[in-house]
């Protein structure tokens, strides 16, 4: 431990130095700093007339340097000077700031008391928070979690967004396609053994007969479902994931079936094709047609046949598929449970169809219906400059072009004022100049180098959110509103020849 000057404080850098500070008997102030800020030197002259007054053996000072010293890890990254007060290796007061009749205040008290054998009102291993510490701590942790919590919450907003918007574009892209599962056992005979397709029941009936006018299958798929799989793939589906639907489906390889729409019969009970008044490009079908007229001809019955050459001979049901195709697993263990699957299963709506397609047709959508988050635009600023910069503001838009939203050389800084030019170019041609010109340009901030390129010519008005964008907008650059610039205005070739001679 070394010892400053003329010894008013001792220096304490290091682990070791610190164990033997404490060890020691009396009163100490410790100044405790950061390496980054320093010790505080404004109070020395304070701390020297009090200890001249009380006595050197009354106290000590010190200066720790917190970086390397443990106790004090609670205080580094900070400038606010700390007073730490020692007393036999405790802490018994804790002072933040440099006001000097605060501390002479405390200090005069605190070696009054020590003198007098007083106990203190607290004393804390200095590892510890003091009382004032604890109050700070709890205020600014109300604020950290505050802020995190905006934060997250910022975050999540940001997510759904995405989400909405990834599932927005995926519902109008798969309106014609909807997906449907069939049941691991409906690939077994009565005894439990694979069986071709072509003889399982209610696969046959479903491509030869519903499916027939209604839906083309496009895709087909064994599957090996595991619980991962089950749940992603009924994502917003409203069905309860239970021990029982998990076995019922991961028993073997299920069949997964993308259908395509085909064009409907004249009974169709939707419109076709649809007319959305929401959107320039809308889908063939309304979002939720196919799966809505699938789930009705599983459960309700087949659609009507179209008129069509010839007679179709439909086979005719007592009850609808869903009822009739289903299988019931028998205990053969104890405290097994009986277990009754459907045949299928397909989403309710184009939410759950989307999440259906993205986990059982994952390489079918990369390729069929990639998608790319929308680039957010960049922010937009408007100037504002006088006619004297014009030359600099010339060449800021040249060299910015690809940035420029707006741009328009007004008669004077008034919303009805008429645009003599829309580019720099165009103002050169104008032939009759007032001076009073206002140069109008609106940029989109892509980088700071262009936002620092126009906000460097001394603008007399530049705007500080989108709000104020939009109003320049409005009042200068009105939608719709088309450049009117008299002729008159503009020097001709043969004049400007005649100046250049003159």
């Amino acid at each position: 431990m070394k010892k400053a000057g003329v010894a008013l404080q001792s220096e304490v850098h290091t682990e070791k130095e610190w164990q033997q500070l404490l060890s020691r008997p009396g009163l100490i102030v410790v100044d405790v700093y950061c390496d980054w800020s320093g010790p505080c030197t404004a109070m020395i002259s304070t701390l020297k007339k009090i200890q001249m007054e009380v006595g050197i053996e009354a106290v000590e000072y010190a200066i720790a340097r917190n970086d390397d010293i443990d106790d004090l890890v609670r205080f580094r990254g900070r400038s606010e000077p700390t007073w730490m007060f020692l007393q036999n290796g405790k802490m018994v007061n804790l002072i933040f700031g440099a006001h000097c009749p605060s501390l002479r205040k405390q200090l005069i008290n605190e070696i009054k008391r020590a003198q007098q054998l007083e106990t203190p009102k607290w004393h804390l291993n200095v590892s510890e928070r003091s009382p004032e510490e604890e109050v700070r701590w709890q205020k600014q942790e109300t604020i950290r979690r505050a802020l995190e919590e905006e934060k997250q919450a910022k975050e999540e907003a940001e997510r759904l967004e995405k989400y909405e918007r990834f599932m927005a574009q995926m519902m109008v892209e798969l309106c014609e396609d909807t997906v449907l599962v069939l049941y691991p056992w409906v690939f077994k005979d009565e005894r439990g053994r694979p069986r071709d397709k072509m003889h399982s029941p209610p696969y046959t009936e479903l491509v030869k007969d519903l499916f027939k006018q209604c839906y083309e299958v496009r895709e087909e798929a064994r599957i090996q479902l595991n619980e991962d799989m089950i749940e992603k793939m009924f994502v917003e589906s409203g069905v309860d994931i239970t021990e029982e639907l998990i076995k019922g489906l991961t028993d073997g390889k299920c069949m997964a079936m993308r259908l395509k729409g085909k064009p409907p019969h004249p009974d169709w009970p939707v419109q076709y094709p649809y007319e959305s008044p929401e959107r320039d490009s809308y889908p063939v079908r309304a979002i939720n047609d196919v799966e809505n007229y699938l789930i009705s001809i599983l459960t309700q019955g087949p659609p009507t046949f179209s008129q069509t050459e010839g007679p179709e001979i439909r086979p005719t049901y007592d009850t609808p598929y869903m009822e009739r195709h289903v299988y019931e697993y028998e205990p053969e263990i104890e405290d097994d449970v009986s277990r009754v699957y459907p045949a299928v299963w397909v989403p309710p709506q184009a939410r759950s169809k989307v999440h259906a397609f993205k986990t059982l047709f994952p390489d079918y959508m990369e390729k069929a219906h990639p998608y790319e988050e929308p680039t957010v635009p960049p922010p937009l600023c408007a100037f504002k400059f006088e006619v004297s910069k014009f030359n600099i503001v010339r060449d800021a838009y040249e060299l910015n072009c690809d940035a420029i939203e707006h741009f328009g050389v007004f008669e004077f800084d008034r919303p009805y004022a008429r645009r003599l030019a829309s580019s720099p170019q165009d103002f050169e041609k104008v032939k009759y100049k007032t001076g009073v010109e206002v140069f109008v340009v609106i940029i989109r901030r892509i980088n700071e180098e262009t936002f620092l390129a126009f906000a460097g010519i001394e603008p007399f008005f530049v705007t500080e959110v989108d709000e104020e964008v939009q109003e320049v907008i409005t009042a200068y650059f009105s939608e719709g509103v088309e450049d009117v610039i008299p002729e008159e205005l503009y020097e001709d070739e043969d004049e400007k020849e005649e100046k250049e001679e003159d």
